[in-house]
């Protein structure tokens, strides 16, 4: 009886040890196949840069990745010599873009952080903590020791749930996909050269989208805005100067946004308290056929706000005495 319940016992360390090896060797896979496709998020875009300084680092939501996809980065290296690299993702606010600013510092040399801030970033839980732990992100989160540790810290804070922290740390989510078909959506880069006809309709269901709290709390506001001000913090000690831009919008986007006027004020108070000027862009590319939909610059729109705005801005930065 005792030789039985020994070698049960051995056959379950086997089929243990057995199973251990088969799943690492599966996530392994998996995240060389992470590493290996075109970078879709930011973690993944800062995983495929080589180390080093960086002039220009670019955070926030959406708005910010037609940058990256008219290739601004290498517009500003041919035009002044600089180096820019684009981290922002898909529907963040600035709890998300400071773990991205947090994971940059440990790896670069950032001397200026351009953050491309939106008000509706500021309006909800969804587009903060929520997103450090969405599944579709941790998907294409680069396994990394010091990307887990960070999570780790935060998951210790209470931003983000131990299950996700697991998630990550066994690349589940990885080798189960939250989508094995998955729905056709924001095309971002692919459609970049595309000009969308203006309809209210669309403008409605993306403002309701994007404002699923309306009308937006206050103290929820003020919460984000504090995450802005932590990340401005950690920025500045780092050394890098702290840059904040209020995107493009077409007019009719813009006009329907809710409470704007109040979370402008309120973002531009934080930012004077600080000695950093908001500079407000939403009105320099007034014109529809400038955005490849409701409301992200295309091609186009983003050769008209480089030569409007962008190419003063960013140069201006490197010139002696600014």
């Amino acid at each position: 009886m005792q030789a039985r319940q020994t070698f049960t016992l051995r056959q379950a360390i086997v089929f243990g040890l057995v199973f251990v090896l088969l799943y690492a060797a599966l996530v392994w896979r998996a995240e060389r196949g992470v590493r290996a496709m075109a970078p879709e998020t930011a973690l993944q875009r800062l995983a495929a840069f080589d180390g080093g300084q960086v002039d220009w680092l670019v955070l926030g939501a959406s708005h910010a990745l037609p940058f990256a996809f008219g290739d601004l980065p290498g517009r500003v290296a041919e035009d002044a010599g600089l180096s820019m690299l684009v981290l922002a993702e898909v529907g963040t606010g600035p709890v998300y873009a400071d773990l991205i600013l947090q994971r940059a510092l440990e790896t670069l040399d950032v001397r200026r952080v351009l953050y491309v801030a939106d008000s509706f970033a500021l309006t909800s839980r969804d587009w903060n903590e929520a997103r450090l732990s969405d599944r579709k992100l941790l998907a294409r989160t680069p396994l990394d020791p010091v990307t887990a540790r960070l999570l780790t810290r935060r998951t210790l804070a209470g931003d983000m749930p131990l299950t996700a922290l697991a998630d990550y740390l066994t690349g589940f989510s990885k080798l189960n996909p939250v989508e094995r078909f998955p729905q056709v959506g924001w095309q971002g880069a692919a459609d970049f050269d595309q000009t969308q006809r203006p309809s209210r309709h669309a403008v409605a269901a993306r403002i309701g989208f994007l404002y699923p709290e309306t009308p937006p709390d206050p103290d929820t506001i003020r919460r984000y805005l504090d995450a802005m001000s932590q990340l401005i913090h950690r920025a500045r000690a780092s050394g890098a100067d702290v840059h904040v831009l209020k995107p493009p919008l077409p007019p009719a986007f813009a006009d329907a946004l809710p409470a704007e006027a109040e979370i402008h004020a309120l973002l531009a108070g934080v930012l004077n308290q600080k000695g950093i000027a908001l500079i407000d862009a939403s009105g320099d590319v007034p014109e529809p056929g400038h955005y490849f939909d409701t409301d992200h610059l295309n091609r186009a729109g983003l050769d008209a706000f480089y030569d409007a705005r962008l190419r003063d801005l960013l140069l201006a930065s490197d010139r002696p005495g600014s």
